[in-house]
């Protein structure tokens, strides 16, 4: 009778333990199989974005890629599981060349537009944020306007930047008052600041929000020495820029971009970064 019970106990014991077994690698298998579907349907976007362009993107102490335009686009990354972004972090003029050779598929720097850029890339539907720009100069200066500025420097951007193009055009329609425009791609705020306060340059083309900036942290006596002037030179908004076949992947982005600004993210990324919301107009 005890023979009989045990061969019992253990009869079932094999097959309590061949059940468990089948379950778990039947469990393994489906698992392993989700991962895969997963991963082809996962299509990777290598996103393109500034080191020296504090607050939007730029280097932090340790090296990492920091800033408004970084956190966005990690809140489009979330709103989209059908891809996975991958950042690569470059100058402002590498950036477009990059696009153009297919090494990044999204070009993200507070992109402005403009009709020379339209011609090589694809505009997103919606900005993100406004970009108006104004003369910069010392705060003892009496300029007031480029007309003011014949003949002088004046801090411009990147050769291919919104301020660059607007006045190579404002020299090409006023010879007799041209400017000397110098090309600041890769230049940080502290030597636009000693250039400015050295007479190395005139002006320069900031962002009211930029002026404050530099004012904050470049003071030699606790007071504002730099300053806003005259009108806008140039009022719009920024984009990201992809490649002109990248139609899916823009729409993609745009709508993932709008959820961020009905639910209030986007202004809120904006506040963290530049102490005001840059997604509405200065």
């Amino acid at each position: 009778m005890i023979r009989r019970e045990l061969k019992k106990i253990f009869v079932t014991g094999i097959f309590a333990f061949a059940l468990t077994t089948s379950l778990a690698g039947c469990q393994k298998k489906n698992t392993e199989t989700t991962k895969q579907d997963t991963n082809e349907k996962v299509t990777k976007v290598v996103i393109g974005s500034g080191i020296n362009y504090n607050p939007y993107c730029y280097l932090d102490e340790n090296g990492e890629a920091v800033g408004y335009e970084y956190d966005v686009l990690k809140e489009i990354d979330k709103l989209l599981p059908q891809y996975e972004f991958e950042y690569q972090s470059m100058a402002f003029d590498q950036l477009v060349l990059s696009l153009e050779a297919g090494k990044i598929d999204v070009a993200a720097h507070q992109y402005e537009y403009t009709p020379e850029r339209e011609e090589k890339y694809l505009f997103s539907g919606e900005s993100y944020t406004s970009y108006i720009t104004y003369l910069a100069v010392l705060k003892d200066s009496k300029v007031q306007s480029l007309e003011d500025l014949a003949g002088q420097k004046i801090r411009t951007g990147g050769a291919t930047s919104a301020t660059t193009q607007i006045l190579t055009k404002w020299n090409e329609e006023h010879p007799e008052k041209k400017v000397v425009l110098v090309n600041t791609e890769s230049s940080s705020d502290e030597e636009g600041a000693a250039a400015l306060k050295s007479g190395a340059a005139a002006a320069t083309v900031l962002k009211k929000s930029d002026v404050t900036k530099l004012n904050k942290n470049f003071s030699d006596d606790g007071k504002d020495w730099l300053k806003s002037v005259g009108e806008p030179i140039n009022n719009s908004k920024t984009y990201y820029l992809y490649r002109k076949d990248e139609q899916k992947i823009r729409d993609d982005i745009d709508g993932a971009l709008k959820k961020l600004k009905k639910d209030g993210t986007l202004s809120k990324l904006a506040i963290k970064w530049v102490g005001y919301d840059v997604t509405e107009e200065e």
